[in-house]
């Protein structure tokens, strides 16, 4: 015990001495020591109650020096990190089926290219900050976190706790929005102060919906009780309520491909089928692309309209919608960087601060910029193009698509039916930002980035019980 005492004396010290000099921080200590505590005894709740944080954090821009972040889930995080490494190293990482799944090794390999590209970055100290942000979330929640997934009990309990914090958020946004009349120019006043940007709010709210729907339609076989079941119903509703009037078309388009996705699972469609018909579009889209853009460059429709039909028809409006021609705009800079650096690209993290001279005038919007602010590429991919290159942007690519494969997989052919309602919840997820991400990007943010490493876990954990069972 004289461990404990020395910490208890060596804690009020600390605090005597904050207190004297005005640290303010100070006054955390007390919830750091508890925190630190319940880390050594159960880690698994520290995850819990990351989880159920995770969509009540706000965002905190100036920490001094130019810092931000998202307290306070990513004090958490980064102390669960520290946790996950220290665990690592006195036990080392026991599921070595796990470390040796293809999607692990893309992701490992994504994250070496990562790292590669940081030492050879424009913006070395950007783009090391960018690595460690992404490190971070990768471990606690991609290999930490699997661990705790090895249980379908906490599986449904980790989204359930997920889902419930969100719902609350999602709840207060609505309540307060009708009080504006659901108007389209409050929307990012109401969202306020857990999301700053309506599209990140969106992009959450889209990705979750499916899930509550899906844990409804299968909540028999997730062992669900009835009031479980209508909670996920009536939620999966707001939700959708909430997605229309974010008035982010993307994410609009995200719930119309997650829903079709659906009823083609549904229906129970064969994969080859569905893999033809994904391949045959888009080499149908390449093919046509000149038909296409010039066919949309005669809609006229503003995105400003208050009209949803109208707002949902400016989505493909590229003769004088400011929103699309600046993100055609900032797509165009990441291509003219990705030619003048193919192979290494920019540097993680640098699009918005190099992007600027790439603009050509007659690309400019009113809404450009060249100071580094509103910047990043409007796309999960293309950014990664330009500062990472070829490698770097088809690397990460193949992280989506292959995950949606083997979730399809598994939503298809895994012999449990419980098994089955899970991978097909998650994938209906992740396919909202697949999706999402092709026309914006949000993945620094934590409200995307914990489901998005959460549900990869999980489905490389179902992945490999599948394939024992199979060889045994």
């Amino acid at each position: 015990m004289r461990w404990f005492y020395g910490a208890g004396l060596g804690f009020i010290a600390l605090t005597v001495l904050g207190l004297l000099a005005g640290f303010p921080l100070v006054y955390i200590l007390p919830l750091a020591l508890l925190l630190a505590l319940l880390a050594i005894v159960s880690s698994d709740k520290l995850l819990y109650l990351t989880a159920f944080l995770v969509p009540l954090s706000v965002t905190v821009h100036d920490l001094g020096m130019g810092a931000g972040m998202n307290l306070p889930t990513e004090p958490l995080v980064i102390g669960l990190m520290l946790i996950a490494i220290f665990k690592f190293a006195l036990e080392g990482f026991k599921d070595q089926a796990f470390l040796k799944h293809p999607l692990t090794l893309l992701i490992l390999f994504n994250t070496a290219w990562i790292l590669l590209t940081t030492f050879t970055s424009t913006m070395p100290l950007v783009s090391l900050k960018f690595f460690i942000a992404r490190t971070w979330y990768i471990i606690v929640f991609y290999f930490f976190a699997s661990r705790l997934f090895q249980s379908l009990d906490n599986i449904k309990r980790f989204w359930s706790i997920l889902l419930y914090s969100a719902a609350a958020v999602v709840l207060f946004v609505v309540a307060r929005h009708s009080t504006f009349g659901f108007t389209r120019d409050s929307v990012t006043t109401v969202i306020q102060p857990f999301f700053w940007i309506h599209g990140v709010y969106a992009a959450m709210v889209a990705y979750f919906m499916p899930i509550m729907l899906v844990f409804f339609i299968e909540g028999k076989a997730l062992s669900f009780s009835p009031l479980r079941r209508s909670f996920f119903l009536f939620f999966s509703a707001l939700f959708a309520f909430a997605v229309v009037y974010s008035y982010t078309r993307a994410a609009w388009l995200s719930i119309l491909a997650a829903m079709a996705a659906l009823v083609v699972i549904l229906i129970r469609v064969k994969p080859v089928w569905i893999y033809s018909v994904s391949i045959v579009a888009v080499l149908g889209l390449s093919y046509y692309q000149g038909d296409i853009l010039m066919k949309l460059s005669r809609n006229k429709t503003g995105s400003n309209s208050k009209n949803m039909e109208k707002h949902l028809q400016s989505a493909t409006n590229i003769k004088n919608d400011p929103s699309n021609l600046e993100r055609l705009n900032r797509w165009s800079c990441a291509y003219r960087m990705y030619q003048d650096k193919p192979i290494l690209g920019f540097g993680p993290g640098t699009y918005m601060f190099q992007y600027a001279p790439y603009q050509l005038s007659y690309q400019k919007t009113v809404i450009s910029t060249n100071f580094g602010t509103l910047g990043h590429a409007h796309s999960e991919f293309l950014g990664p193009l330009a500062e990472g290159g070829f490698i770097g942007m088809l690397s990460w690519l193949l992280i989506f698509i292959y995950a949606c494969i083997r979730a399809l997989w598994l939503s298809y052919y895994a012999k449990s039916r419980e098994v089955r309602a899970i991978a097909m919840a998650l994938l209906l997820g992740f396919l909202t930002y697949f999706v999402h991400g092709f026309l914006n990007s949000y993945f620094d943010y934590d409200k995307i980035a914990v489901p998005f490493w959460a549900t990869l876990s999980i489905l490389v954990v179902l992945d490999t019980k599948e394939k024992r069972e199979l060889q045994q």
